[in-house]
């Protein structure tokens, strides 16, 4: 039994197909594997194919998208995205409690203590005894710790996935053009890392996200700020709570490294970008 192809060595291997069939580059676009058509002309010569007719000329335009592209934002696993979220929220949530609970006996059991010196303590029958429980507290934070580590880089690196399936060829200069424009904006490096490596939650009525959310979409005033999270794909009731403070946005969700990317690519001008 064949191993079936995935979706993009499929289009891999049908793109050429259909530039020989139709006899004309002029609907192709380039890539490092090859020549492309558009996906809108590859479903019109799939149509054509099914139906029994002949390819016909194609006027000549730019692609918006490719199809080994479309294939890899096909595949990409944007609905474990969700599942990945709620797990490394859940985690979160385990390890503020595991750590609730530890902290909070130690608050308790010190008083018991006070005024004894280092010997004293270590010979109480009651210490032996404290101590040992705070250690049975400790375990289980620890692994909540660890759990939760694991939950938030899985986390990151399914949304930095998702991204780069939207934008194939962004580069290392793209992410420097990014921290340049946050820069002028007021943002500086060690605030944008710590955005990047934690899940610390975005401030969506801050000048900055207000001016990246104008930049994107165009517009101005507040109302750029529900329209740029609604252009790259947040629920109303996403948006809702998100305004509300309710459920955190984080600078790792590949929604708004998008929209960073489009202010980025709106602050900086044309032949900048092709210069670079």
């Amino acid at each position: 039994m064949s191993t079936a192809l995935t979706l993009t060595q499929a289009a891999e291997r049908l793109a050429p197909v259909f530039a020989e069939e139709t006899g004309t580059s002029t609907a192709l676009v380039s890539s490092p594997k090859g020549k492309w058509l558009s996906l809108d002309d590859a479903a019109a010569v799939l149509s054509d194919r099914v139906g029994g007719k002949p390819p016909a000329e194609r006027k000549a335009r730019k692609a918006e998208i490719t199809v080994s592209q479309a294939a890899r934002q096909i595949e990409t696993p944007f609905a474990d995205l969700t599942e990945l979220r709620q797990a490394r929220v859940a985690a979160t949530h385990k390890q503020i409690g595991r750590h609730a609970a530890l902290v909070d006996f130690v608050d308790r059991a010190l008083p018991i203590f006070d005024g004894m010196d280092d010997m004293t303590v270590l010979s109480n029958p009651d210490f032996q005894a404290v101590y040992g429980y705070a250690i049975g507290l400790r375990q289980p934070y620890e692994a909540a710790c660890k759990e939760e580590d694991e939950a938030w880089k899985a986390e990151c690196a399914a949304e930095v996935e998702a991204f780069e399936a939207l934008r194939p060829d962004w580069s290392a200069e793209d992410t420097e053009r990014v921290v340049s424009m946050l820069e002028a904006l007021g943002v500086s490096r060690a605030e944008l890392q710590q955005l990047w490596i934690t899940p610390t939650p975005l401030d969506l009525a801050s000048p900055a996200c207000l001016q990246i959310a104008q930049r994107a979409t165009g517009t101005t005033g507040q109302a750029a700020i529900p329209q740029a999270l609604a252009s790259v794909g947040f629920s109303d009731t996403e948006i809702h709570a998100a305004l509300a403070g309710t459920v955190p946005v984080l600078l790792r969700d590949h929604r708004i490294q998008e929209l960073v990317a489009r202010a980025t690519d709106a602050h900086t001008p044309a032949e900048d970008r092709e210069a670079a």
